[in-house]
């Protein structure tokens, strides 16, 4: 089965200067990925919030966090002009922006809000997802979570015959 590719960004806060802290996305054969994003020094600069919404700090994702580079390569390679599925897509696509202008590239693949993939509305989908990641115990405030619960998601309804 192929899957389609969805793309969680967690990001330092929801102030107006936040930036992507951490990504997870899956690819065709239904695997994900996961990284912590380093931030580049201009982020660090402007930053006024010192939010932790995702508890995850500056200094570890400075430490341990792939270049801001390195993970635009590998997730365009990844994603390979496919569409992507997000479930907030002013924000997520925001944080990719934020994520691809630190080099002055443009966000190589289409940006899809998951209601469409789903055929559900915001709110029938997150409660979809809250039941099916409580019973997983998965938390879908973490990306790579997020992701893995939406892969099962698509994965039951496309066996069940819910999904074309």
């Amino acid at each position: 089965m192929e899957y389609p590719r969805f793309l969680v960004l967690e990001a330092s806060s929801y102030e107006e200067d936040a930036y992507p802290v951490a990504a997870s996305w899956s690819i065709s054969d239904g695997q994900l990925k996961a990284v912590l994003i380093r931030p580049e020094d201009e982020w660090r600069e402007s930053e006024t919030s010192t939010n932790d919404t995702h508890h995850i700090t500056r200094d570890h994702t400075e430490m341990v966090g792939e270049s801001v580079l390195d993970v635009i390569r590998e997730l365009s390679e990844d994603v390979d002009k496919q569409p992507v599925y997000v479930s907030d897509a002013y924000l997520q696509g925001k944080w990719l922006s934020t994520l691809y202008s630190a080099y002055g590239a443009e966000v190589s693949f289409d940006i899809v809000p998951t209601t469409d993939l789903f055929l559900m509305t915001e709110s029938q989908l997150e409660e979809e997802l809250e039941n099916l990641a409580s019973n997983l115990l998965l938390d879908l405030k973490i990306a790579e979570e997020r992701v893995r619960t939406l892969l099962e998601l698509y994965s039951r309804l496309k066996d069940s015959g819910l999904l074309e």
